[in-house]
């Protein structure tokens, strides 16, 4: 399976899929203290269209790079439909499948199975993209899973320097916040944040002409 293709020219992923290629499949985590299973929740004013109102987990993080999953980009594709186009193996999974990210990559899957994991991501979650793991849960999905194709990748220090920028807001992650998301992860996390930023949002009329009057 592919993930879709972006055709923007210019976005903050397009460097991020060059050089964390390398990141895919192995851990990147090095000297830098990770954020490994932390939410990234995009700014207010982050247009670009592959993280526009996206929250992602970031699965590795280190001094080479990091690695994310965006949590609330489902495809119109389920994942039954897309693993009997690629696989003779049976599927008893009937969720979506979702966007990942704007990187290409293997399916990969979030879940709260210890034993087919490759990386604990935090307690309750566990990432594999091993085939092995993978066929097996597809084939026998436990109570918590979901399934993505394409993922965000930053080159070494390429996070952090978003971070300084203000592109992203980092919070903790849970597991309810993976597998039982609510209906607009992104805005009911802005609400919490800055209640007053989310009813910017929702009502842009609110805004007054002159930003810096309150």
């Amino acid at each position: 399976m592919n993930s879709p293709l972006n055709d923007e020219p210019e976005s903050i992923a397009d460097s991020a899929c060059r050089r964390a290629r390398s990141a895919r499949g192995r851990s990147i985590i090095g000297r830098v203290n990770t954020r490994r299973g932390q939410l990234l929740i995009a700014a207010a004013d982050l247009m670009d269209p592959n993280f526009h109102r996206t929250v992602s987990l970031l699965v590795e993080h280190g001094d080479g790079g990091a690695l994310g999953l965006v949590l609330n980009r489902p495809l119109d594709t389920r994942v039954a439909s897309a693993w009997s186009r690629v696989s003779d193996e049976p599927c008893a999974y009937e969720g979506p499948l979702m966007r990942g990210g704007p990187c290409d990559g293997p399916l990969m899957l979030l879940h709260d199975q210890a034993a087919c994991s490759q990386i604990e991501v935090c307690p309750g979650v566990h990432f594999t993209a091993d085939e092995d793991h993978v066929t097996r849960l597809i084939g026998e999905p436990p109570g918590r899973m979901r399934c993505f194709v394409g993922y965000a990748g930053w080159g070494a220090a390429q996070l952090e320097t978003e971070l300084d920028t203000g592109s992203w807001i980092v919070r903790p992650a849970a597991s309810a916040a993976v597998f039982e998301p609510p209906d607009d992860p992104w805005m009911a996390l802005i609400r919490d944040i800055n209640p007053t930023q989310a009813a910017l949002v929702r009502n842009p009329g609110l805004m007054p002409e002159d930003p810096s009057v309150n």
